[in-house]
């Protein structure tokens, strides 16, 4: 019979499903534990007495040495299943399933042992001897087929080995009364084992019934504790909610100073452009996807909470360096993009982090500094961690009039441009000009751009500085010769923005400045928070004939491998590069980001060249691209028609 056959053969399906169903397993085992050491212990005494009255007329071989053995494994079984009663009061369903299993196959081979040694008493018996054999055979299994009613395949397949053997030596002595008796035991055998299967199916009744109220109370109290827990989860990304990240905060604070910890407050840094661009489903999976990743990232040394829309809060145990630890894990982890469907998105965050007790005592004080720390890490540090200080407040108030003043700024009359000439290294001519704001405010006085700039670009006030800057420099362009281009900067908030975007193309058309003499310069970490979105942005540039540089190359997070992805026209190597030109390192640095603009025929520009020997080094190795100092520093645009003679001049001569 092949194996196909063999599957469809419902006695051997009976078999193969011993232990397939879990919580009956369990119970059968649960049942055997109080019942098979009885049935050795059955075994044992009876077989004894029958070795005891075969002594004298058997030889040892058969009266002595196979029932000792036989008893010894007896009782090795017996000792063996009191202690797993002892030991797994309750087996879990995979042990459970194994324990069947493996009754069923030694049942067959003790039923066969012993069932072969009775047999072969009865060649040695007369008379007494021989009935007390028959009595012993029919009494002794069917105790065992009972003691083995909640396993019925191997109650079955005892009844099986021994019950027929029985019969057929009766049959073989060609008495009648032999004869009768084995009749009558085969009849009672099986309407025992009908009588047995009729109990077992109750029996799998009562535990299918003890099953489904099992579950039913399982159900409501998962309904009560779904219900308590909905109560304190956010339904979208499954995280504790805010009132639960309160009711946290509040017992931390309440345990005492002996039990330190941190307050972390996150917010995601580019999440509203999401929404506006891709829409709030696109928005809801990035959320998901953010929740999944952090907690990972934070694991059990802290938990992490949705306080609502993009903020997140965090409650770390542990002293300072606990808490910048898991807070530096969480900033990484949102350096990575997002797969929202084919959008490859990503947003980035900033985390304000307090600690207990050295910011605050109260949950109120603890949450006011935390958003603090978080307000410095998005308005001041352009993004990531920032644990709160004592001295960080007077920081915070002077980003927050610096918005003000900017608020308050008319930027036509406030905003000034500087220009800085680049140019060819080899010939000395004056290429371009790139255009930089300066701003001196009235309430304030002179602002640093890297302060001012860095305010701009976390609100819509960055538009209005950019629109402006091109707005004088294109007008300024009128003064300069036609072959000198003029280089912008623009943000990232400005890649991002249609109608900036249109605006600059408006003015670029209504100035009359050839599109070619512009250069449009962004820095490589504004193009890797969404390098997908800032290539769409940066060709649609191109289209209008505009020249598209990138800037300060080294200094943020994209690689060389993915340089070759975005539309560019030029890259401009940072300075900090430049400085160390004459060191192995910035030499080889400089001379990998060369070849490699070779390669992909873009032009490269060294920026902070300031020394003559800085230079030779750089022409030596092929670059021919400078700005920098050494040719001129940043002076007012009015003047710049005068400093690109001035410096032409020089440098040709």
């Amino acid at each position: 019979m092949n194996i196909a056959a063999l599957r469809r053969w419902r006695l051997y399906r009976w078999y193969a499903d011993v232990g397939t169903d879990p919580r009956l397993a369990v119970a059968q085992v649960r049942n055997l534990y109080g019942q098979v050491p009885f049935l050795y212990g059955l075994l044992v005494v009876s077989s004894m007495a029958v070795a005891l009255t075969h002594h004298a007329s058997a030889p040892a071989l058969v009266s002595t040495y196979i029932p000792a053995l036989l008893f010894s494994i007896s009782s090795v079984r017996i000792v063996h299943w009191w202690r797993r009663s002892r030991t797994h009061a309750r087996p879990d369903p995979v042990m459970a399933k194994k324990q069947l299993r493996a009754t069923v196959v030694l049942g067959g081979i003790v039923a066969c042992a012993y069932a072969a040694w009775a047999l072969s008493l009865m060649s040695y018996g007369v008379g007494q001897q021989k009935a007390h054999e028959m009595v012993y055979l029919t009494t002794t299994v069917l105790g065992c087929i009972f003691c083995l009613g909640t396993l019925p395949q191997v109650a079955v397949l005892v009844g099986i080995i021994v019950i027929p053997s029985f019969i057929a030596m009766c049959l073989v002595e060609h008495d009648l009364m032999y004869t009768v008796i084995a009749a009558n035991v085969g009849l009672v055998h099986i309407v025992l084992l009908r009588v047995l299967l009729n109990s077992f199916e109750h029996f799998r009744r009562q535990v299918t019934a003890q099953t489904r109220l099992t579950r039913q109370h399982d159900e409501l109290v998962r309904l009560n504790e779904e219900n308590d827990r909905l109560a304190r989860t956010d339904s979208l990304t499954g995280l504790p909610n805010r009132r639960r990240f309160q009711k946290d905060l509040e017992e931390l604070a309440a345990a005492g100073p002996s039990a330190p910890f941190a307050v972390g407050l996150l917010d995601l840094d580019r999440f509203k452009p999401v929404n506006d661009t891709f829409g709030h489903h696109a928005g809801d999976i990035l959320l998901m996807q953010l929740a999944r990743r952090a907690m990972e990232v934070v694991g059990g040394e802290a938990t992490f909470y949705r306080l609502g829309g993009d903020e997140f809060g965090i409650l770390i145990p542990g002293d300072a360096r606990a808490a910048a630890a898991v807070g530096a894990r969480v900033c990484r982890s949102l350096d990575r993009p997002f797969d929202v469907g084919e959008l490859n998105i990503a947003v980035g965050g900033s985390l304000g982090i307090a600690l207990y007790p050295e910011a605050g005592d109260t949950a109120p004080a603890l949450f006011d500094r935390a958003d603090y720390a978080l307000y410095h890490a998005k308005r001041v540090q352009g993004g990531g961690m920032c644990i709160f200080t004592p001295d960080l407040e007077g920081a915070i108030r002077r980003d927050r009039a610096i918005e003000a003043a900017l608020q308050a700024c008319a930027f036509d009359d406030e905003l000034q441009l500087v220009g800085q000439p680049i140019v060819n290294a080899r010939t000395g001519m004056v290429e371009a000009v790139e255009l930089l704001a300066r701003w001196n405010s009235p309430l304030l006085g002179d602002i640093a751009p890297s302060d001012f700039i860095a305010v701009a670009e976390r609100s819509t006030l960055i538009h209005g500085i950019t629109l402006t800057v091109f707005r004088k420099g294109l007008a300024a362009a009128r003064l300069l010769p036609d072959h000198v281009a003029l280089s912008f900067n623009i943000s990232a908030c400005d890649l991002h923005s249609p109608a900036t975007l249109a605006a600059i193309e408006c003015e670029i058309a209504t100035s009359g400045i050839a599109p070619s003499r512009i250069w449009i310069e962004v820095t490589e970490t504004a193009l890797m928070r969404d390098a997908a979105t800032a290539a769409r942005v940066l060709q649609r540039l191109r289209s209008w004939g505009i020249k598209v540089a990138l800037d300060d190359f080294g200094t943020g997070y994209s690689s060389l491998s993915n340089l070759h992805q975005l539309p560019l026209d030029k890259v401009k190597i940072d300075r900090s590069f430049i400085d160390d030109v004459q060191a192995q390192r910035g030499w080889a640095v400089v001379e990998s980001v060369l070849g490699l603009c070779r390669a992909l025929s873009l032009q490269c520009v060294a920026e902070g060249v300031e020394t003559a020997s800085q230079l030779e080094a750089l022409l030596r190795i092929g670059c021919e691209h400078a700005q920098g100092f050494l040719f001129g520093e940043p002076l007012p645009v009015a003047q710049l028609p005068e400093v690109v003679r001035i410096v032409s001049r020089r440098n040709a001569a």
